[in-house]
């Protein structure tokens, strides 16, 4: 290589170089740890306002009675909704996207801004509040009204029947998430028409619009609180109530040493709950029952647990569950083990570690025996084909 050549090339490296490295990053953006707050923001000239350091509630007196509003994040909403959260981009959690991360941004962006209403009434007959006469009002100057459950109830237009409907596929799975979302909101949404009658208690979210990232104050109005009717149950006297927050953003690289670092201190469980079906086990044969399969699996605990920690290490596999199927000899060898369902996981080749540890498992070996005598097991010994769930879930240690 001459010299006019080797400059050429250290030329070239060095022009590319750092377009190969905007190209991975592009790729393969890092991961943000995001968190969006709403923190109340006392209002110092009005005694009736108190917040609660403990639940982060912020409470209006009226009159003995307290309205209560608390901003729920989306960790708690899928905390909320734990396994309706863990499917991806397939998440049936009705308020936020589950554990979808949103490749462009690095980090799951709000669904929705929710808030959780609770009304004790001690003092009153009856209390009623109209969810759809909620307001978030931002400094931005932007009003946002409350998502109803149905289209029908929609007296401002924004349900969750119209939000799902309109990003809904065509095919089955996608109708089902769809019902699956709408029942959800259902038993969880601030329900209209709800009357609170003297010593009760009630508490449901509201939902509106995701803020913009440029929002930094909000107010949320309930608007037309009634607290006394008249002798014909109409609305006598109301109270329209004012919450004002300030927006907390916090955004954090993960880095490579951060996640080392949590990942010593995850490690992986295996739930093993018992077969879910055997065929051609014999009556009363121990060697072939629930407990002798339980057993068997234990086994291949150790391995299991291996396949995952590895790949986990390595964000190779993501927590989940699937359903194995495997046969038992007569002589206690185990073959034809596969994977006939599998949720979450994302890894053929964990899948595949697995199957390779349920293959080493040894039963105790079974003989034909006969159908007739004072024996408790009769007949000849068969192949026993199981059918066997396994959950792979993450837990700290301290």
């Amino acid at each position: 290589m001459t010299k006019h050549t080797k400059q050429k090339f250290l030329i070239a490296v060095f022009l590319i170089l750092p377009l190969c490295l905007a190209v991975s990053c592009f790729l393969y953006p890092p991961e943000i740890r995001y968190s969006d707050n709403l923190v109340p923001k006392l209002k110092s000239d009005d005694p009736s306002y108190k917040l609660d350091d403990e639940t982060k509630a912020y409470s209006y007196d009226l009159g003995g009675t307290d309205i209560s509003v608390r901003y729920v994040k989306t960790s708690e909403l899928n905390a909320m909704f734990l396994e309706e959260s863990k499917n991806g981009e397939y998440s049936t959690n009705p308020y936020t996207y589950g554990n979808w991360i949103d490749p462009d941004l690095g980090y799951t962006p709000n669904r929705f801004t929710v808030l959780e209403v609770s009304i004790v009434n001690r003092s009153f007959t009856k209390m009623m509040l109209d969810p759809r006469e909620c307001l978030l009002i931002t400094d931005l100057g932007e009003v946002f009204h409350t998502y109803t459950t149905s289209v029908a109830a929609a007296k401002y237009g924004t349900s969750f029947e119209d939000y799902f409907k309109t990003r809904r596929g065509q095919s089955g799975n996608e109708f089902y998430r769809y019902e699956m979302r709408l029942g959800m909101v259902r038993g969880k949404n601030y329900s209209l028409d709800q009357m609170i009658f003297r010593g009760d208690t009630y508490t449901g979210l509201i939902a509106f619009e995701p803020l913009r990232p440029e929002v930094k104050k909000v107010r949320l109005t309930l608007k037309d609180v009634v607290y006394r009717f008249d002798a014909f149950n109409r609305p006598s006297d109301v109270v329209t109530v004012s919450f004002d927050f300030d927006r907390v953003i916090e955004k954090q690289v993960v880095t490579r040493e951060m996640r080392l670092a949590e990942l010593e201190k995850e490690k992986v469980k295996i739930v093993m709950p018992g077969p879910r079906q055997m065929v051609d086990n014999r009556i009363n044969d121990s060697a072939r029952n629930d407990r002798a399969i339980d057993r068997g699996l234990e086994q291949a605990r150790v391995g299991m647990e291996k396949c995952f920690n590895d790949r986990y290490r390595n964000n190779e596999v993501k927590p989940g569950n699937m359903v194995i199927s495997f046969t038992i000899e007569p002589d206690g060898v185990v073959s034809s083990q596969n994977v006939i369902e599998v949720t979450g996981i994302e890894s053929e080749d964990f899948m595949n570690c697995v199957l390779e540890n349920v293959k080493k498992i040894t039963f105790t070996p079974i003989e034909d025996l006969p159908n007739e005598g004072t024996n408790i097991v009769k007949g000849p010994a068969k192949p026993v084909n199981v059918i066997y769930p396994l959950d792979f879930t993450i837990t700290k240690t301290e």
